[in-house]
């Protein structure tokens, strides 16, 4: 995948990774699934071809789902490479009844801190008293965290001789990772519906109440998650209606055969379920879409589906190129 190339004059751009990681407590041995081998499956292993497989994908903004070991995997791995995370744990998550409260996943958002400042963030609706709210009462945002952060100047314009001609970059976005409701059913449809319109709320609130007085076009918005949604879904129309684009359907014009493929037995959700379920969702009237990641072949999978050698979780990652739109003086 290239990067933006590094002429003079480039706008500037900001590389998108979206990852759905696949819990170690979602994936014991009662999960059912069988596409690796029982070593390659397990946490250590597992773990750092997650770890490895992101690192690679050299992105500025990196947003994760289904994070159980945050503390002792992701985090001191990728801050050796260069980056800085935020993370929410989810109180009801499902992996403390698999793993007898050991573990709890949640969302993550990790950024390169030598490109990225970051300026505020904020946690829709957490701590939650129930797992899930009533729909009419809007207080389900799902798994969601939301991050503000600004493009730092170069090194050499912040340090040495230079610094008393720089104030600070002027050019900061929103970015919030998602997990919405899995229930793939009319009542899952309708949560998702109402947990991406709370989730839309909560973020143009934190837009506004994070900018200083800034006007709403200065920070447009990135979202990135797996919404468990199809794109055919009201849920996925949400973000669409108000002015978000899928960077997979701009630049492709179409979304992804399948961002998910998991083949499982035994008594958690057994059976094969291949869908498009992950975005990256933009501000279309803020950025352009310069690349995305290419997504593999059902055949280059192998006939288990995920996860398989080079694909360690059962969803795939997605990664988009944009560049910033520059704003017209008023």
């Amino acid at each position: 995948m290239a990067a933006p190339p590094p002429v003079p004059g480039a706008r500037p751009y900001v590389t998108v990774v979206q990852y759905n990681c696949l819990a170690e407590g979602l994936s014991g041995d009662d999960a059912g699934f069988d596409s690796l081998p029982k070593d390659e499956m397990a946490w250590p292993k597992r773990g750092y071809e997650l770890t490895r497989k992101i690192i690679d994908a050299d992105a500025d903004v990196v947003c994760l789902q289904e994070v159980d070991h945050y503390h002792d995997t992701f985090r001191p791995a990728l801050h050796a490479q260069g980056y800085d995370g935020i993370y929410r744990e989810d109180e009801w998550s499902p992996c403390l009844k698999t793993t007898d409260g050991k573990l709890a996943d949640g969302v993550a958002i990790f950024y390169k801190r030598e490109k990225l400042e970051l300026l505020g963030m904020h946690v829709p609706f957490t701590p939650r008293d129930v797992k899930e709210p009533p729909i009419e009462e809007r207080r389900d945002a799902g798994k969601c965290l939301v991050a503000r952060f600004r493009l730092r100047g170069p090194i050499d314009a912040r340090r040495g001789p230079g610094w008393k001609d720089y104030t600070c970059a002027k050019q900061d976005f929103i970015v919030a990772s998602l997990h919405l409701a899995s229930a793939k059913n009319e009542d899952g449809v309708k949560r998702r519906e109402s947990q991406a319109l709370c989730a839309m709320k909560e973020i143009l609130t934190f837009k506004a109440m994070s900018g200083a007085g800034r006007e709403d076009r200065l920070a447009p918005i990135i979202i990135a998650g797996d919404l468990n949604a199809q794109p055919h879904e009201p849920a996925v129309e949400v973000f669409k209606k108000l002015g978000l684009m899928s960077c997979y359907a701009r630049h492709i014009r179409a979304e992804p055969l399948f961002t998910t493929w998991k083949i499982r037995s035994g008594p958690y959700k057994p059976g094969e379920a291949k869908m498009t379920i992950d975005y990256i969702f933009a501000q279309h009237s803020a950025f352009d879409v310069y690349d995305v990641l290419a997504m593999p072949r059902s055949d280059e999978l192998g006939p288990k589906g995920l996860p398989c050698r080079g694909h360690p979780s059962d969803h795939l990652m997605l990664k988009a190129s944009l560049e910033f739109i520059p704003v017209a003086d008023p």
